[in-house]
């Protein structure tokens, strides 16, 4: 395979290895700034547990920048959503129970510092099941059969690219429930990897005409997708994604990426539920650049109400931080798990393995939704005539909890740190190939989005990759397309990097 192994040689001194330590001091000033700022009473024990989470994920960046076995920080970036979903969310004004049994009550604090324990342990038994893995397999990574990078670019990365491009701008073609999966995959996941493929393969060649008209064309329907859909995870996560395609062969974090990503969210996220209200009422015009433009309007009036001391701070930032926090739902579980609603020892679980057989294959399959609409029925989150518009989930460590209690937490966690670090050692490893390297950038947002619940969580991963397999396997023994063997043509990629 093209590995990338003697692609970079990262040098291990230097100032940036001392502006790492720099980290701390930030973290503390963060916390203490998110203090400052928010307007809710925060304990001190609140505060140790949001500081607990931020150690983690620093010092996750400097054990990963020491190795240097694994060319992307996934692992710090898993556990900077923990301390964003469990541990900003603490500063942010959301504290009202999400149930209609509780009649827009308040939860107390000392459920929402249970709540923040249960990230805590979740991301632990998740770095104790990724320590696991690491001893049982070592650090050998798993070789994937993926394309190798050619010149010219194979015909199913352009194709995947037009497929992309059809389904960003008219939507994923719907041919019913039956295939709905393989629909998302083949005009969604899969032409994102085809994507990062070109994003990664420009460092090493010149990329053809074709290649680029392609990936700006799809780049650019993506982020207009977007926008007419009032979708910020939509326009964020391409660009994401390119920032840490830059990581993977630089080792350097793209400061200007991250800077431009969080004031996007921070810009964009307040006004999102009014502009899809209006989009829903029919008040925003149907040209393409319409809804963009009403979305960037509303922004820029909530900012400036708040500049100009209209409204508060944190309520601004509360659409921002609902959308980003799971205190209040895991916080519910809490409360009502066994007293009111009994635990449900595994009955959704058995639903992963079920998950793998495509449905056209097994028309009448369960719904991956069978555990979100228990929690929203049972909890008080939705009545049962909206379950088939609403689906809300908790996050697959509270579910551990709806199951098994404290010890589900240690259990679920111990699972996904297992396949956690699978994933790691056979997409990012010095040895894997710009296409493992690729998929696994496509498939890292499902990674990031722990408040999915298990099934959905590594169900929706597993089918993409099982896809990429088929769909960007080569033949062992294939040569390139230049006639050029393959170590020679990845010796010469490499030579041309390191001159870069």
């Amino acid at each position: 395979m093209d590995s990338l192994a003697q692609a970079s040689p990262f040098p291990r001194r230097g100032p940036a290895h001392l502006r790492r330590y720099l980290l701390w001091p930030a973290g503390g000033v963060l916390l203490l700034m998110l203090s400052s700022v928010s307007r809710q009473n925060i304990t001190l024990l609140e505060l140790f547990f949001a500081g607990v989470l931020l150690f983690i994920s620093i010092q996750s960046y400097i054990s990963w920048s020491h190795a240097r076995n694994i060319r992307v920080p996934v692992w710090t970036l898993v556990c900077a959503a923990h301390f964003i979903f469990y541990g900003v969310a603490i500063f942010g004004a959301l504290r009202t129970s999400p149930s209609i049994f509780d009649r827009g009550g308040d939860l107390p604090d000392s459920v929402l510092t249970t709540a923040m324990l249960v990230g805590i342990v979740g991301l632990f038994s998740m770095g104790a099941g990724r320590m696991l893995a690491t001893h049982l397999i070592g650090h050998k990574a798993p070789r994937l059969p993926f394309l190798e990078m050619s010149t010219p670019t194979p015909a199913r990365i352009q194709v995947l690219l037009l497929f992309g491009i059809v389904g960003n701008i008219a939507g994923v073609p719907f041919f019913g429930t039956v295939v709905w999966n393989i629909s998302v995959t083949a005009f969604s996941a899969l032409p994102l990897a085809a994507f990062l493929w070109l994003v990664l393969v420009r460092h090493f060649r010149s990329l053809s005409q074709l290649d680029v008209l392609l990936a700006v064309a799809f780049l650019s329907t993506r982020v207009i997708s977007g926008a007419v859909n009032a979708s910020l995870g939509t326009i964020i996560a391409p660009l994401f994604l390119i920032g840490v395609a830059e990581v993977s062969l630089k080792r350097k974090l793209p400061w200007l990426v991250i800077t431009v990503g969080a004031c996007l969210i921070f810009f964009l996220q307040p006004g999102k539920g009014a502009i899809r209200h209006e989009m829903n009422r029919g008040h925003v015009g149907n040209g393409m650049t319409d809804a963009a433009v009403r979305w960037v309007e509303v922004s820029i009036t909530g900012w400036n109400d708040v500049l100009e001391g209209r409204a508060p701070l944190d309520q601004q930032l509360s659409a921002t931080s609902s959308r980003t926090s799971l205190l209040t739902m895991t916080g519910l579980i809490l409360e009502r798990t066994p007293e009111m609603v009994p635990y449900q020892l595994g009955t959704s679980y058995p639903l992963l393995i079920k998950n793998l057989i495509p449905r056209i294959f097994w028309p009448d399959k369960p719904s991956v939704n069978f555990s979100n609409q228990f929690f929203q029925v049972e909890y008080g989150i939705t009545d049962r005539q909206s379950l088939r518009s609403v689906s809300i989930a908790s996050g697959f460590e509270a579910e551990g909890y709806m199951n098994f209690g404290w010890a589900g937490i240690l259990g679920v966690g111990v699972v996904v740190g297992f396949g956690f670090a699978i994933y790691e050692l056979a997409f990012f490893s010095n040895e894997s190939s710009l296409t493992a390297i690729a998929v696994g950038l496509a498939i890292l947002p499902g990674f990031l989005t722990i408040e999915s619940q298990l099934v959905q969580y590594l169900g929706g991963i597993l089918q993409v990759v099982f896809a990429a397999a088929i769909v960007f396997h080569q033949a062992k023994g294939k040569r390139p397309s230049n006639g050029k063997p393959r170590a020679a043509q990845t010796r010469s990629f490499a030579a041309a990097f390191v001159a870069r």
